[in-house]
């Protein structure tokens, strides 16, 4: 029952995580245009998406996430 429970669990938080990644890679995404050659992207636009890229690192994840805020 404990190995259920544990398996229940891992599954859950996997399922969180791709939820999240999902989510990051849809903000990545929506600032993709700022990345293009014909763009100077700004120093605050670059620390945003690298915070994005960053949110699976982050000690809560997948379940606490603290979304850095659009420039």
């Amino acid at each position: 029952l404990a190995s259920d429970r544990a398996e229940h669990a891992a599954g859950a938080d996997d399922r969180a995580a791709a939820e999240v990644r999902t989510e990051r890679d849809a903000k990545l995404s929506a600032t993709d245009w700022t990345a293009s050659t014909d763009v100077t992207m700004t120093a605050e636009m670059t620390t945003y998406r690298q915070a994005l890229r960053d949110v699976p690192a982050q000690a809560g994840f997948p379940t606490t996430i603290t979304w850095p805020e659009a420039p």
